[in-house]
This record gives C-alpha cells, structure tokens and sequence, in this order.
C-alpha cells in the first residue's frame, strides 16, 4: 500500500501570487459588473443599440462567470492555506 503524501508545509509560490492577486481582480471584475448592469439598466438601450445591448450582455454574463472561478481558486486557496498553517 502506498503512502500517503505528506502534507505541505507551506503553500506554493504561484498559489501565493494568486492569493495576493485575486482580491484585486475580483474587486475589478466586480466593478466591471457593476459597470455593465449599469449600462444594461438603461430602457432604451436596446432600442438606440441593440448590437450594444447583446454585447453588453454577453460581456455581462462573461464577467459573472470570471468572477465565480476567481471566488472558487480563492476560496480553494485560502482553505489550504488555512490547512496548512493549522497543521
């Protein structure tokens, strides 16, 4: 039967970059959102623009689905960090 791995001691340097980074880029993402329900907001976009208006809501749901996975890798990130320093 095979070991099991041991556990790591610390978290690795790319998943500490992506630490320090995603806080930022979830917050710019959350802004760009913010930024495009605006825009989507507007009742007579779609009649002045309608090639806008698909645009905008497909950059919509782009941005709402980036920012998902961000939320995921942080979480993911911040529970083996938190493994790793109860260890």
């Amino acid at each position: 039967s095979a070991a099991a791995p041991a556990p790591a001691r610390r978290l690795a340097y790319k998943d500490r970059l992506a630490l320090a980074r995603l806080p930022q880029d979830m917050a710019d993402a959350e802004a760009r959102i913010a930024t495009l329900r605006g825009a989507l907001a507007d009742p007579d976009l779609y009649a002045r623009d309608p090639d806008r208006f698909t645009r905008a809501g497909t950059a919509l749901a782009q941005a709402e689905a980036a920012l998902a996975r961000m939320e995921e890798e942080w979480l993911t990130l911040e529970m083996r960090r938190a493994e790793i320093e109860d260890a």
